[in-house]
């Protein structure tokens, strides 16, 4: 028998040192929360997450049709080559059809220029370990989705590079640009590079697309300082209209414009697009990266998802869906009207309780103030931070699990995409948490 004292000591590499120090005991259980969420029938006491970008309106519409149309053939059980060069449908050709129909590029998406993958997050993840170095600064304004920093440091190890919009301006406006500018000149300064810079059009979590000439101007200092601007285009069918506005800013892609007119090389632009927010399938992970002037790019990615290609269970899914046009085509514009008056619902809340909130246009959340609730409820001897996460707590204990999104600390991003039976329990749980009148519906 060997003699547990003599044994080595088994060390990581350095990098897994640092990852294990960054994630802490996040992920020390692959459940933490089981059978703690909300459930109308097993579980009504329990927890909704209205944090998470889900969107549950059209639901059983997508469900009837996964039913009436999932199909698995003998090819599905192939590793991706085999279904990819095999005679089945597959997302390989279904995903830029999609994208043609919906984006309306000024030249055609093609199979060729598209790397499909399982979900935006890796693509995204394997694109900026493609494009930078360790260390390197990836450039994104404020506000911005969480999980941009995740994908940033794993695996590329990069850096987020938050570019600070003062609360008063508006993110999404040409005045952006020489912040971006200062940001990058100012790390440069200090011998430290940016390589990428990220839009996200329509933007998570302010819920608007962008105006034409913050486009162009996002375009143009790509190409004065170099970097590689990644357009994230994952909520382009879902703007919409609403009491609030009626008349939201139109989508476009950034594909739908002549690179002489953007002032930037093609080569450096690409798109992150994809059928799970549109469709409310976040779980059916699969999305495309289209780059169509930088075959070097696509060619990587397809490489670093041999090991992680995306499901062929959710291609035959997601394949079946694309490929119905008339189907899409209806879901979508539902899903529009749906959006609106869940929006509505939410808005007119806010407005009942005197609370601030984003007039969103686009996607499925919305930035909600909370600073009048924090101040009657919260201890103001505490700091501000401190004030927010208690009142992040007493959300908890109530039922609904929210988190406050960057650039102001009392600002919180709701989503509203539930049915209104479940977004009203929402909305009553808030008011419970911290002792509303009830609003009257």
């Amino acid at each position: 028998m060997t003699n547990m004292g003599t044994l080595k000591e088994v060390r990581l590499s350095s990098r897994g040192q640092q990852r294990t120090s960054d994630i802490g005991d996040a992920y020390a259980s692959p459940t933490p929360w089981k059978g703690e969420f909300y459930d109308e029938d097993r579980n009504p006491e329990g927890a909704i997450r209205v944090d998470t970008a889900e969107n549950l309106l059209m639901t059983d519409d997508l469900l009837k049709h996964i039913h009436d149309h999932f199909r698995l053939s003998e090819d599905h059980l192939k590793y991706r080559f085999g279904l990819e060069n095999g005679f089945q449908p597959t997302l390989t050709e279904a995903l830029p059809r999609f994208l043609n129909r919906t984006l309306k590029p000024r030249i055609p998406i093609t199979p060729e220029v598209t790397a499909v993958g399982p979900g935006a997050g890796s693509l995204l993840a394997q694109l900026l370990w493609i494009l930078s170095e360790p260390g390197d600064g990836i450039l994104v304004t404020t506000p911005f989705y969480a999980h941009y920093t995740r994908d940033t440091v794993y695996p590329a190890q990069a850096v987020t590079v938050a570019v600070h919009v003062p609360p008063d301006d508006d993110p999404l406006s040409p005045s952006v640009i020489p912040l971006i500018r200062k940001t990058a000149e100012e790390r440069e300064n200090r011998n430290q590079r940016c390589t990428v810079l990220i839009l996200c059009n329509p933007h998570n979590p302010i819920g608007r697309a962008y105006p034409v000439e913050t486009i162009k101007g996002y375009a143009a200092i790509a190409e004065e300082l170099n970097l590689h601007l990644i357009v994230d285009e994952l909520f382009a069918n879902e703007v919409f209209s609403s009491r609030f506005s009626p008349h939201p800013t139109e989508f476009v892609s950034i594909l739908s414009y002549d690179p002489i007119e953007l002032q930037c090389n093609p080569s450096r632009i690409h798109v992150l697009a994809g059928p799970g927010k549109d469709f409310g399938a976040s779980g059916i992970k699969a999305a495309g990266l289209v780059s169509q002037n930088n075959p070097s790019v696509v060619a990587c990615v397809r490489a670093a998802l041999m090991p992680i290609p995306v499901s062929s269970a959710a291609d035959a899914i997601f394949t079946s869906i694309l490929n119905d046009v008339d189907f899409c085509e209806r879901f979508l514009e539902e899903n529009r009207i749906k959006l609106g008056k869940a929006f509505e619902l939410l808005a007119d809340w806010c407005n009942f309780h005197g609370l601030s909130f984003s007039t969103t246009e686009a996607g499925i959340f919305c930035l909600v103030d909370f600073a009048p609730l924090i101040q009657k409820s919260e201890d103001q001897s505490l700091t501000l931070e401190e004030q927010v996460e208690n009142a992040t707590l007493r959300m908890k204990r109530s039922g609904v699990l929210l988190k406050h999104a960057n650039q102001i600390v009392t600002r919180f991003r709701v989503i509203f995409s539930f049915p209104e039976k479940l977004m009203k329990l929402v909305l009553f749980r808030i008011e419970n948490a911290f002792s509303l009148t009830h609003c009257r519906w």
